[in-house]
């Protein structure tokens, strides 16, 4: 039987190389998270060479960034498609405050769903993770015009604040008091008390994102 010949960079058009790289780096990071991405694995699913990667990454380190990114993206498209189901109530205030809890419960779903690609979007980037919503310092030629999850966070914040539960000048404070809450939820669940239930898990989730509500929001 007839083997097929490892395709090369060049019988990749251009720009496939290295979107089919960042592809391979996230499958990896799927399953292993960010210590599974490494240059040997990716390069051989996408059947090149190693040094076919230094064509559009400098350094592994580069292409795990990519990766990062890539993975964020993939959170947002799973959080954009758990809120698509959610039926939102007439009132708007009460909708305003209920969709900030859901879009906090689609984050730790996912973490939860993806542990590998979770990690790789938090933790798999050398350089850090940005503070949500803030201007990354260089542009993103992965972007392939996908939100992140920073963009559903954001959001739901300014829905808050149309309908004045949320003065706009808390809004700085008010991303972190969320990103806070919901990683370390996804965090303590995954890491320090993966053994409870999935009732249990609920629980907690709804628990925590109450009282960050209770603290974020402006009583009448």
């Amino acid at each position: 039987m007839a083997t097929r010949a490892p395709r090369t960079r060049s019988t990749y058009h251009h720009g496939e190389l290295r979107a089919a790289l960042v592809t391979a780096g996230a499958e990896l990071a799927r399953r292993g998270g960010p210590e599974a991405v490494v240059l040997r694995e990716v390069t051989r699913i996408v059947g090149v060479s190693p040094n076919a990667v230094y064509t559009h990454f400098g350094t592994l380190a580069e292409l795990k960034a990519a990766v990062s990114q890539h993975a964020l993206r993939d959170m947002a498209a799973a959080m954009t498609a758990e809120l698509a189901g959610v039926t939102e109530p007439a009132d708007r205030q009460v909708a305003a405050a209920k969709h900030l809890r859901d879009v906090g419960r689609a984050y730790v779903h996912f973490a939860l769903a993806e542990p590998g690609l979770f990690r790789m979007a938090m933790d798999g980037n050398p350089a850090g993770v940005g503070t949500p919503g803030h201007e990354e310092d260089r542009p993103d030629p992965d972007a392939d015009h996908r939100p992140k999850p920073d963009a559903l966070l954001l959001a739901a914040l300014r829905r808050l604040t149309a309908v004045g539960r949320l003065p706009a000048e808390d809004t700085d404070a008010a991303v972190m008091a969320s990103w806070a809450t919901v990683h370390g939820l996804a965090s303590i669940l995954l890491d320090l008390q993966p053994h409870r239930s999935p009732a249990e898990r609920e629980a907690a989730i709804d628990a925590g994102l109450h009282y960050l509500l209770q603290g974020l929001t402006r009583e009448d």
